[in-house]
């Protein structure tokens, strides 16, 4: 074959920018939900579901709609505010219902969603949390143009924090994609906040970026730092129980609310990683957030405060040395005695576990010792411990394990993730990681739902009937393929200490609890730092018995020696090994699946796809090649194959493909004054 006949063989290419919102040609579609969908009867407050269903046609290749009564939209005050419902009266006419115009245009995305992946047009939905949310770590102190992500290498960040109100048709996309998805609020900079988002041109910006976002759902929030009077110079001094601290955020939110209505509130980060918070002036979390609530409250506003906090004076807590070794018990010893006393528009939102988003890592203990203060729980779709933009990693079924344990499911106020979006011409960075959005959305909009349906959606509407499948059955195990050869059974924190993305088990050990005696964490409440004892009894009951431990999380919460028996009768040690060497084994599995593809997709997003995998195999060799020599050096046992015997490309030096850390380090230098901030 010819490379001309070859190229000929792809469909047209695409960037990805659309993502899932595609509407290609329909092969294969119910004919007279079509043609109902063309003739349009509308009611006042439909604008923006028109103009999603506007764009559908015209990708679809049908004509514009004219007025008539094949597609009926209308408000039923019956229905919950964001709920709506779908019926088909007869087989030429669709009645699409919504709460409200927020309900209409969520109805209009599943109704297009559904003729996207040939589903039946009809049922009734309605949101299980009523704030589904995405937090970006997008900084604002950046180049001319555009700022950096931190933890994202996708990209830069889209927003132009040097002028907000400038035209820019991507805020419109943007906004889209999340409302498709259900989601409903943004947080739209690093939760290491800098001072001037709170600045009056800065609001001004912020303003024209809402009105931009209001049509679609979408409400805006901002991550604040907690000692902004002081940082910038119009006070001496933060201490949220002092009256003129109290009287400039309540000024602040004064002025946000007269140019933004509907502006959601604050994301907060104190006493967290070197941040100012009320414990630098001798104040507890009930008090610093009052502050800030109470300013607030006036206008509707919410207030997240994250309890994402470790390495603090927690002696008088936590006496025992073991248990204030474990970073684990922190954010629970801190936060726990402080349940019921929050105000009423207080959110806390905890990581979903109590390290730091590392893979397979047992849900919170916290969310089980609240049980009168409002949360959210909080995930991250950048992958920061999981291969960044490099590795496919769909995490779906982690995150619908979380929402759907005892802790978390039906108690939650509040959803969110750290946001992927970045401006590449994908839009992040990797094509296939939009799986994560997407995903974050529907299960935020219903817990219960089987995240592998919700991958099938995701495959169909961005690869068609044909390939999506395909696409589909290679992502679904794609979370656990990055556990078994970065940090298998529970490990954590053998990446490098900053950017978290290369492998640095000499280094950085400590974490994963690795000795020349075994490997893992003892977190038991018998001989360890005692975190288990903070889960309700059957989960600790469970977790400390290392017979009955999820082997996904064993040594998460078990030190235990290189030649401990697990159920198959391998000893722990070889099963690691085996562990890295099959987790290469499956990725190059991967590759041949997405080649067997060629000429499916489009060239351009096929050939993406190629170099990432790629790039994925190389990497997963190095993970597996530098882990298993230091397990082998360490524990003195060699691999029972002798795989590591013979000399490897990979070496203890860092790759230097991926320099991941500059964002990190550029942060740093920020917090000390050695980068000039960028005039507002």
């Amino acid at each position: 074959m010819t490379q001309e006949t070859s190229l000929l063989a792809f469909p047209p290419d695409e960037s990805g920018g659309e993502a899932w919102l595609r509407y290609p040609r329909l092969c294969a579609a119910d004919a007279s939900a079509l043609q109902a969908l063309c003739t349009v009867n509308a009611c006042p407050g439909a604008e923006a579901a028109l103009s999603e269903l506007d764009r559908a046609l015209a990708g679809w290749g049908l004509p514009p709609r004219t007025d008539g009564d094949g597609l009926s939209l209308s408000l039923d005050p019956a229905l919950p505010e964001e709920g709506f419902c779908i019926s088909r009266p007869s087989p030429q006419q669709v009645r699409l219902a919504g709460g409200s115009p927020r309900g209409l245009l969520y109805g209009m995305f599943h109704l297009l969603r559904c003729v996207n992946c040939g589903l039946p047009l009809e049922g009734a939905s309605a949101p299980a949390v009523p704030l589904r949310m995405i937090n970006h770590w997008d900084n604002l102190v950046c180049d001319p143009v555009h700022g950096s992500i931190e933890r994202v290498k996708g990209g830069d960040t889209i927003f132009d924090w040097t002028d907000l109100a400038r035209p820019n048709p991507r805020y419109e996309e943007y906004a889209r994609l999340l409302a498709s998805v259900g989601l409903n609020a943004t947080c739209l900079n690093n939760v290491n906040a800098e001072p001037e988002i709170l600045s009056t041109d800065m609001i001004r910006g912020l303003a024209a970026l809402a009105s931009v976002f209001r049509p679609w759902g979408l409400r805006i929030f901002i991550s604040v730092n907690f000692a902004t009077p002081v940082l910038l110079g119009e006070l001496d001094t933060a201490d949220p129980l002092d009256a003129r601290v109290q009287d400039w955020w309540r000024n602040k939110a004064d002025e946000i609310y007269a140019a933004i209505p509907d502006f959601g509130g604050f994301v907060v980060k104190a006493d967290s990683e070197g941040k100012p918070g009320p414990g630098t002036y001798g104040r507890n979390h009930v008090e610093g957030s009052a502050c800030l609530a109470r300013a607030l409250a006036p206008h509707g506003g919410t207030l997240f405060w994250r309890t994402f906090v470790y390495g603090r004076n927690l002696a008088d807590k936590l006496p025992d040395p073991k248990a204030r070794a474990d970073r684990a018990n922190h954010a629970t010893h801190e936060f726990m005695g402080l349940d019921g006393q929050f105000e009423e528009n207080v959110i806390l939102q905890i990581k979903c576990s109590a390290i730091d988003f590392q893979i397979w890592e047992p849900v919170h203990a916290l969310f089980g010792k609240l049980s009168n203060t409002r949360m959210c729980v909080e995930f991250a779709l950048t992958k920061e411990y999981s291969g960044l933009d490099v590795h496919m990693n769909w995490e779906g079924p982690y995150v619908s394990e979380i929402l759907r344990s005892p802790l978390v499911a039906g108690r939650m106020d509040a959803v969110t993730a750290v946001a992927n979006l970045n401006n590449s011409r994908n839009g992040f960075g990797h094509l296939l990681h939009g799986a994560s959005l997407y995903t974050h959305g529907r299960l935020a909009w219903r817990p219960d739902a089987d995240p592998r349906a919700v991958l099938d959606e995701y495959t169909v509407q961005m690869f068609g009937p044909e390939a999506g499948p395909a696409v589909s059955e290679m992502m679904a195990d794609s979370y656990d393929t990055v556990a078994s050869y970065t940090m298998p059974m529970g490990m954590t924190y053998i990446s490098e200490f900053l950017h978290h993305f290369e492998p640095d088990p000499w280094a950085n050990h400590d974490g994963a609890g690795i000795t020349a005696d075994g490997i893992g964490v003892d977190r038991t409440a018998a001989t360890g730092s005692g975190y288990i004892g903070l889960y309700p009894p059957e989960l600790a009951g469970r977790f400390e018995d290392p017979a009955t431990c999820p082997l996904r999380c064993l040594l998460y919460f078990h030190h235990l020696p290189w030649t401990h028996s697990l159920p198959g009768g391998e000893t722990l040690i070889q099963s690691l090994y085996d562990s890295y060497c099959g987790g290469v084994e499956t990725v190059r599995g991967y590759r041949r699946q997405w080649r067997a593809l060629h000429g499916q997709i489009d060239l351009e997003r096929w050939a993406h796809v190629c170099e990432k995998l790629a790039l994925k195999e190389r990497h997963a060799e190095r993970w597996r090649d530098l882990v298993c020599r230091f397990l082998e050096e360490i524990s003195g046992i060699k691999d029972a194959q002798g795989r590591f015997d013979a000399p490897s490309v990979h070496n203890r030096v860092r790759s230097g493909y991926r320099q991941a850390f500059e964002d990190y380090r550029a942060r740093v230098e920020r917090e000390r004054g050695v980068m000039r901030r960028k005039p507002i």
